[in-house]
């Protein structure tokens, strides 16, 4: 797909490791989307505050903020587009969660006020990986914009904010939960008298350690959340149908190092086991020549040449060699980049037009004129793997 056919989805997904500029990506393409006319939201899960201030809408919170219309006309942004943006609440989004599905007020609140409740949402495996897709699927069922661009968590491992969904489906439907709720049903009468006298024990155990009132609030949060499993079964299914549809895309936004890349590569091998559509790569903060030719490579009889009219035209041998070598060391990593881009590009199964090398810049984006010069790379017109 074309990078303009990113623009067309209701949903793209930016993935990727920490520190590859993800986030900042995921703001120009959600910025050159409004541009174009589209009611776009970029749901962010740690944004820099130099990205907000770039933005124009003051600290990001679990609230939809918009950019204000003026910064819009700014960027010349078409009549109708519009760019908001959001922080993701793990903490909000559980609760919300809750509420939904709750069965009725009195359950919603014994779930909400209860301790193990109020603890599981940061200890759960996964919870902001799978806060992250709930929050998307209700944002996206609500149906108040044309375009979601949904910045990840930093994974270290290949699509955790996919497997979220399945680690939380697999402990509901697991026979231990069930075995907490429905002892008796699980293991049969015979069983069950075996397992409640050798149970009693550690239950004894654990009293004396916690006191009553830590069982107490594992037995009143069980109890209140039975009626929910069902619910969160279903929305954990929903959120996997919404990622694998045509209305989805993922992006893969990575660095020109050798480390990102062997992770894209395994991101890549992931999606594709999924059968999940990639629609293209961002090679960002990469080294390039001047003028994007080809980068020189000069014989050591070159080198020393190219010197001695440095000096001469300097008349400042000292000045000649560190100009020089400044820029050997350039041409040097934009050769070694061109190399991480030439192995993704062979290693991905996406069409030239499709993988983006973005420039190193002078500076991290702080203002909404660096985030039109960043989209203006990705969505410049010839502008491959170079």
């Amino acid at each position: 797909m074309k990078p303009s056919g990113w623009l067309d989805l209701e949903v793209l997904v930016c993935v990727g490791t920490g520190g590859v500029g993800k986030t900042t990506v995921a703001a120009a393409i959600g910025l050159e989307a409004a541009r174009c006319g589209r009611n776009v939201l970029v749901l962010t899960i740690d944004p820099a505050r130099r990205l907000a201030d770039a933005l124009g809408t003051g600290p990001l919170d679990h609230q939809v903020r918009m950019v204000p219309s003026e910064v819009m006309e700014q960027v010349g942004a078409e009549p109708g587009g519009s760019l908001s943006a959001m922080m993701l609440d793990t903490k909000r989004t559980f609760d919300e969660l809750v509420a939904h599905y709750a069965p009725d007020r009195e359950s919603l609140e014994q779930i909400l006020e209860n301790p193990i409740y109020r603890n599981l949402t940061d200890a759960l495996s996964g919870s902001r990986e799978y806060s992250a897709m709930e929050r998307l699927h209700q944002l996206q069922d609500e149906g108040e914009f044309d375009m979601i661009v949904l910045d990840t968590p930093p994974a270290r491992y290949a699509l955790e904010f996919l497997d979220a969904p399945r680690r939380l489906t697999r402990f509901l439907d697991s026979q231990i939960l069930k075995l907490l709720f429905h002892p008796a049903a699980v293991v049969g009468r015979t069983g069950f008298r075996l397992f409640r006298r050798s149970s009693e024990t550690v239950l004894r155990l654990v009293e004396r350690v916690s006191g009553l009132e830590f069982l107490r609030s594992i037995s009143e949060f069980l109890l209140a959340f039975e009626s929910m499993l069902g619910g969160f079964t279903l929305r954990a299914h929903e959120v996997e149908a919404l990622l694998r549809s045509s209305r989805c895309g993922f992006l893969l936004v990575a660095g020109p190092n050798a480390d990102q890349v062997r992770r894209a590569e395994r991101f890549w091998s992931r999606l594709d086991e999924e059968k999940i559509r990639l629609v293209g790569l961002v090679l960002n903060r990469v080294h390039v020549w001047p003028g994007g030719s080809e980068t020189p490579e000069l014989s050591p009889d070159l080198s020393a040449r190219a010197r001695a009219w440095l000096e001469r035209g300097l008349h400042d041998p000292e000045g000649a060699r560190g100009l020089f070598e400044t820029v050997s060391r350039q041409a040097s990593l934009a050769r070694r980049d061109h190399a991480f881009a030439s192995r993704l590009a062979g290693a991905l199964p996406l069409p030239s037009e499709a993988i983006r090398t973005v420039p190193l810049m002078a500076e991290d984006v702080h203002a909404i004129e660096g985030l039109r010069t960043l989209a203006a790379e990705i969505f410049a017109e010839g502008a491959g793997a170079r």
